[in-house]
């Protein structure tokens, strides 16, 4: 089961707007972090040699930005599924509106449409994992959609770090809804689902951008509050990208990064 739940996706989705796209070749701090993604992509990707025709999903795809961006980069036949309806609406429009053919299936992907199992070559997955509590059993419904020899990317936040931490003090409903999962887990719940692991790692240095206040009323002096602190914090991951631009990147670690990436292969 969903720790966070349809209703609170759905409340989500349908406050919130459509999201411009993924520019990874632009400049600029506010672009770093699809820049740090797409370089960890180009990588990947290298590996299968020409993605042209491949086909790609995105496990919980609502709102997706990321579909146009794989569909325009590497050439891929994109797909997303996602069970709030109206996070697959946005999804779909986004795809419209920047001129890319992919369908989006508003389905539980622990119970898809037989048509989709085992027909990509590459599955997805950004910040969902997490929210289930049986690891395993989420990454094994992952693969059901995966063709043998094809790669699954799992990307999750770090919430046993300093950036979970942050979370759980600024807003901890927002913490509960994620299982916490350092890098061995997730690493042992792609093997426990039958899959070779290729690379699992933390990505990137730092990035308490990441930390939301959703649910706590706008407006209200601690909202204020919580907002600057996470303000002042995502400044400080700022200023250690711009270091990162003139003295190379910064280790990732456990304690500070935002994320942990899980590269997979079915056989």
């Amino acid at each position: 089961m969903d720790k966070a739940g349809k209703k609170y996706w759905d409340n989500a989705w349908d406050s919130a707007v459509l999201p411009s796209g993924w520019s990874p070749l632009k400049h600029g701090l506010r672009y770093y972090i699809q820049k740090q993604f797409h370089e960890y992509f180009k990588r990947v990707f290298h590996s299968l040699g020409s993605v042209a025709g491949k086909k790609l999903i995105e496990i919980g795809c609502a709102r997706s930005e990321t579909l146009p961006y794989f569909a325009k980069e590497f050439g891929f036949e994109v797909t997303g599924i996602d069970y709030s309806e109206i996070g697959c609406k946005m999804a779909q429009a986004i795809l419209e509106r920047e001129g890319i053919k992919g369908t989006v299936f508003c389905e539980d992907f622990f119970a898809p449409s037989d048509m989709l199992k085992e027909q990509f070559d590459v599955v997805v997955s950004f910040g969902v994992a997490e929210h289930f509590q049986d690891t395993a059993e989420c990454i094994s419904a992952f693969s059901r959609f995966l063709k043998p020899g094809g790669i699954i990317i799992t990307s999750i936040p770090n919430m046993v770090g300093m950036v979970g931490y942050t979370q759980k003090i600024i807003n901890r409903p927002i913490f509960d809804m994620h299982v916490p999962i350092d890098k061995e887990t997730l690493l042992s719940a792609h093997e426990k689902a039958s899959l070779k692991v290729l690379d699992c790692n933390y990505f990137m240095s730092t990035n308490f951008g990441i930390c939301n206040l959703n649910g706590i009323s706008v407006g209200k002096p601690v909202w204020y509050i919580k907002k600057i602190i996470i303000a002042m914090l995502a400044r400080l991951s700022m200023v250690a990208w711009l270091l990162e631009l003139k003295v190379g990147k910064f280790k990732a670690t456990e304690l500070i990064s935002p994320y942990i990436n899980c590269l997979a292969r079915k056989e």
